[in-house]
């Protein structure tokens, strides 16, 4: 991961959800920098999609991380933005990299998650909103990359609704 064992940091950049953030503007991982957006898309039949096969979700969840990291090393979020969903995009991108410049100020590379296999803490699910949540972990040393991620289907495709990454010791 990182050059700095003692590195934590993270960010989240998340839509209106309530099964993924409280009231108070936490994360499933503590308190973190969110975005709030109150006026959520409607997802009208999109409400009954089905989660998609595991080779599927590996793909979406490699490169939502990987186009993180990518924006992150080199400060610019713009990309990581337009993959969004409209709620995502409401999000500057100036203010994409403040959510995550805790992951870029403590040195955190991401590129692992390319070939490292995640764990899931929770399985994949649709929620009552229609949204696609992923949440769970790459072990990677010293730090651990916790994720939970949302996606919405637009037009036939899945694009990331909200994000909270974090790298963070085992069992933290």
């Amino acid at each position: 991961m990182g050059t700095n064992a003692a590195a934590s940091g993270g960010g989240t950049a998340i839509g209106d959800d309530s099964s993924a953030q409280g009231a108070s503007g936490s994360s499933a991982f503590g308190n973190t920098a969110v975005a709030n957006f109150t006026n959520a898309t409607a997802l009208g039949a999109n409400a009954t999609a089905n989660v998609p096969p595991p080779e599927v979700l590996l793909v979406f969840l490699r490169t939502s991380l990987l186009a993180l990291d990518h924006a992150n090393k080199v400060n610019d979020h713009g990309v990581l933005r337009a993959l969004g969903a409209p709620e995502l995009q409401k999000v500057s991108p100036e203010q994409l990299g403040q959510l995550f410049a805790g992951l870029r100020t403590g040195n955190i590379d991401l590129s692992p998650v390319a070939v490292i296999t995640p764990q899931v803490r929770e399985p994949p699910q649709i929620t009552p909103r229609g949204l696609l949540r992923l949440v769970g972990y790459f072990p990677t040393q010293p730090l651990q990359v916790q994720f939970e991620i949302l996606f919405q289907p637009i037009d036939g495709r899945w694009r990331i609704f909200g994000l909270t990454v974090r790298a963070a010791a085992p069992g933290r």
